[in-house]
């Protein structure tokens, strides 16, 4: 294991720059931390207070604290409409418009109420209601731009779902008191008419249109074609059988309107089933709406000109729409099929190139494994390359992209920590263009001892084996570099004259990321003041290392971040780190603290606490 150490002084620092590990242009040229207009993100703040702060200072952070939660202001709680609290929210929703598309429709059979009924009813009350509150704490998305404004957002609402919501809202809460109050007047009027109090609810259908953004909700979420066909298909068949079940129970509607009429005959009557349970009719009519859409046929049909009519209507709209679902769902099956295929006959191909070839049987075993791995992990994961829509996107938000898709896998470094946190900029244009990847076969090496370094390397997934000798009788040392752990040659990226110590190797199927020195300088020489930061970084850190050397007798190329982050941290400019846990300052905002901070809710948590202690 590596351990920490102390550096040595500046002429130290510049002597093993110039000696053994002569540096790379620019970190040697860069000797004095320019100023700098930090280029921070939303959320950030520079924390310059300083650290013996006086009581009275502390006084003065007390009643701040009291001002900024008497700040705390509509527009601290507005949510991002992606956040996984609106999707798992809209998620929910979406599950009661489905129980109201299935339950409102079935209220022309007159069910029994029961517990599990009314339940639901209130159930669904209760959380159309808050979503209101929700509705007006939620920011959309308009022309590309993300709106978070208070006044914007109720303005929106009052031009769209405001009028649903009452339409929908006051009349089901004037029901739903009415039939639980069995001690009122109004109870035995609308005892009266049962069913029309129950069918009035049929407005809770305008909430359909919902439907349509869940779902694309639901489709943004899939990362497989092949899920996001079965997901076509699914709704489809939803689909069918939705329109099925409104039909159906409109043909017993139809049926039972007339049911006091002698002089009118109905299905219901001519086959004798009026005293049926409600369960059996449903099923009868469900049955006869099925056929209506299929070649299929059943005894029950029309006695009248009102149900002859209504027949007519969803024959002609089953010609369009029955063959319009068919149609769907069979392009659907035949693209998983040719998924299929094309997979089934690229392996075929590269099988039949490996045996006309004479290939070793060993060899082409493992080509065939890692090539199966490798096509399985494309199918659930998509590269830049693959969206051709995503050329479109402006040059800051294309590095935008590329740094949230890398970052992840280089947090694990101080350095790129701080670069993010102090110049993001700087960051995205690294993560775009000094950044690429390569898979990797179990096995596969990575680089081997004594081989020019020209590579900083991060483990993105799988683990890496790397072996050293560690005198002259052969003594090996084993370590492995784990994702979000370790890194390796980062002296490549400092200096030229770095050769590596020991070999790797894949031990796993995995994937690196590799910062080309050469890109990475030329980054960082556009923006000098920042290069002046890393510059000092890199003296200190090549100091450090050649320290080590001292102490542990031989360099190596794995960095075990686990281990030695807090000295690597060092190096860096501590007041330009943000640690909210202990440096004592300026107050932040509701709004910095609760719109998608590093910290979150947990800061704000902290800034309450600090506020009450004193």
């Amino acid at each position: 294991p590596i351990r920490s150490s102390t550096v040595g002084s500046e002429r130290e620092v510049k002597r093993i720059g110039k000696e053994r590990f002569p540096l790379r242009r620019l970190w040697a040229s860069e000797s004095k931390v320019q100023p700098v207009r930090q280029t921070r993100r939303q959320t950030s703040k520079s924390k310059l207070d300083s650290d013996d702060a006086s009581s009275s200072a502390r006084n003065e952070e007390s009643e701040s604290a009291f001002a900024f939660i008497k700040k705390l202001t509509w527009k601290s709680f507005i949510s991002y409409p992606s956040s996984l609290t609106r999707l798992s929210w809209d998620m929910f929703g979406g599950v009661l418009i489905m129980y109201d598309l299935f339950a409102v429709p079935l209220q022309a059979f007159n069910p029994p109420q029961s517990t599990g009924l009314l339940i639901m009813d209130w159930l669904t009350l209760i959380f159309w209601t808050l979503n209101v509150g929700m509705s007006l704490t939620t920011g959309y998305v308009q022309e590309g731009i993300t709106i978070m404004e208070p006044k914007k957002i109720v303005y929106r609402y009052l031009r769209t779902w405001c009028i649903v919501d009452l339409v929908v809202l006051v009349p089901d809460w004037v029901f739903t008191i009415i039939a639980s109050d069995s001690s009122s007047t109004a109870v035995a009027d609308f005892s009266k008419m049962p069913r029309v109090v129950r069918l009035a609810r049929v407005v809770r259908l305008l909430r359909l249109v919902r439907l349509k953004r869940l779902f694309e909700q639901i489709e943004d979420a899939l990362d497989s074609e092949y899920y996001s066909v079965l997901f076509n298909i699914f709704k489809m068949m939803l689909l069918l059988f939705t329109v099925n079940h409104v039909i159906a129970c409109g043909w017993y509607a139809l049926a039972d309107a007339n049911r006091s009429d002698a002089g009118i005959n109905t299905w219901t009557k001519e086959w004798q089933m009026q005293d049926f349970p409600w369960e059996h009719l449903y099923l009868v009519s469900l049955h006869w709406s099925l056929t209506q859409f299929t070649p299929a046929g059943m005894d029950v049909t029309p006695t009248n000109e009102v149900e002859r009519g209504f027949t007519i209507g969803v024959v002609v709209f089953a010609l369009v729409g029955f063959a319009y679902v068919v149609g769907s769902i069979t392009a659907s099956l035949a693209q998983l099929r040719t998924m299929s295929e094309e997979a089934s006959k690229d392996f075929w191909q590269m099988r039949r190139f490996l045996n006309q070839n004479s290939v070793d049987h060993n060899l082409a075993a493992r080509i065939q494994r890692f090539v199966e791995y490798t096509y399985s992990r494309q199918q659930k994961t998509m590269s830049i390359n693959q969206v051709k829509v995503l050329s479109l996107l402006s040059k800051q938000l294309m590095e935008e992209l590329q740094c949230a898709i890398n970052l992840p896998h280089m947090k694990v470094h101080p350095l790129f920590m701080f670069l993010n946190e102090f110049s993001f900029i700087t960051m995205n244009r690294c993560a775009k263009e000094s950044i690429s990847h390569m898979e990797m076969a179990q096995g596969d090496t990575l680089f081997l001892p004594e081989q020019h370094a020209n590579c900083m390397y991060f483990v993105s997934f799988g683990r890496l084996e790397y072996i050293r000798m560690i005198d002259n009788h052969g003594t090996e040392v084993k370590e492995f570099v784990d994702k979000a752990e370790d890194w390796l040659a980062e002296p490549a990226l400092w200096t030229e004259a770095w050769y590596h110590v020991g070999e790797a190797k894949a031990y796993t199927d995995c994937e690196v990321l590799m910062v080309d020195p050469k890109a990475f300088e030329e980054i960082l020489n556009v923006v000098r003041p920042v290069a002046s930061i890393v510059a000092n970084y890199c003296r200190s850190f090549m100091a450090w290392l050649q320290n080590l050397e001292s102490e542990e007798g031989m360099l190596t190329d794995v960095i075990q971040g686990d281990q030695v982050s807090d000295t690597i941290q060092s190096f860096l400019p501590m007041w330009m780190v943000e640690k909210p846990d202990e440096t004592p300052g300026k107050m932040e905002s509701a709004g910095d603290l609760l719109r998608g901070s590093r910290w979150s809710f947990g800061a704000f948590r902290r800034t309450v606490r600090k506020s009450l202690r004193y």
